[in-house]
């Protein structure tokens, strides 16, 4: 199916996000697949739904996705392709562990707080809010929500979630988005998260950490420690520099020495006669 900008603004808006989360990750696989009136999508630390619900017979109709994975591409005109793909792109057992995930996050999230699409500050308001980090890069993606509520996992609920989610990150971040359309007759959320797998706070601390020697009181053992120094590299153009600087100091003419018995005194003696 073909999608353009100007005549499915909010879906194209989904796939355009769904687009730049691949894109951001294109070492990573994505897992895309639909669920009757939902679409899924799942790249590597990312997630985000479009969900479409609707109680008009036509609405409901145009946007049923059935229960098969799908491919995404952009033509050099700007609309969104989405394809139906042959096979998934996981094995069943991810499969099964993605929607998993997808299940319990969505009842066990909970609202904390709205930002502003043009909110230049709502990076470091989300950190200091939620006391969970996201990244500078993800702004562009939350600029493409527009003006999204802020959930994480209620806090009451992380052993619950732990248990019936599996590995998946308590410590994720979820950006929401619903549209009302049609008098309320239609409703379109669409909602992204971030660091479903990896928690960005816990990996810098662990990279921080460091090994610390417990130096001694004895001097005696100290000197019998097996300490390794430093490493010291060298310099391929230092080594160079220093050749060069040798053979100039070769070619520079050195004054002859004076003789042994000159007596700087005596000569200053004579002169002033």
């Amino acid at each position: 199916m073909l999608i353009k900008k100007d005549e499915e603004p909010f879906f194209y808006k989904f796939l355009s996000i769904a687009k730049e989360i691949i894109g951001k990750n294109k070492t990573y696989t994505p897992v895309f697949y639909g669920d009757d009136e939902k679409l899924y999508l799942v790249c590597n630390n990312y997630a985000a739904v479009y969900d479409f619900q609707s109680n008009l017979l036509l609405d409901d109709e145009l946007r049923e996705f059935g229960k098969i994975p799908y491919e995404l591409s952009q033509l050099p005109n700007g609309d969104m392709k989405l394809a139906k793909a042959e096979h998934f792109s996981c094995q069943e057992s991810y499969l099964i562990a993605v929607r998993n995930f997808f299940k319990h996050a969505g009842y066990m999230s909970k609202k904390v707080f709205s930002v502003d699409k043009g909110d230049p500050y709502k990076i470091p308001k989300i950190v200091e809010v939620t006391q969970r980090w996201i990244s500078e890069e993800d702004n562009k993606i939350l600029d493409k929500i527009g003006f999204p509520d802020i959930y994480m996992l209620d806090a009451e609920r992380d052993n619950e979630f732990i248990t019936l989610a599996g590995d998946w990150n308590p410590y994720y971040l979820a950006a929401c988005d619903q549209t009302e359309l049609n008098g309320g007759q239609t409703t379109i959320t669409l909602t992204v998260y971030f660091n479903i797998k990896d928690d960005p706070k816990k990996s810098a601390v662990d990279q921080q950490t460091m090994e610390l020697v417990q130096q001694p009181t004895n001097y005696d053992e100290f000197e019998d420690m097996d300490v390794e120094g430093p490493e010291v590299e060298v310099v391929e153009d230092d080594y160079q520099e220093e050749e060069q600087l040798d053979a100039l100091l070769e070619d520079t003419v050195v004054p002859e020495e004076l003789e042994d018995d000159f007596d700087p005194m005596l000569a200053w003696f004579r002169y002033q006669k």
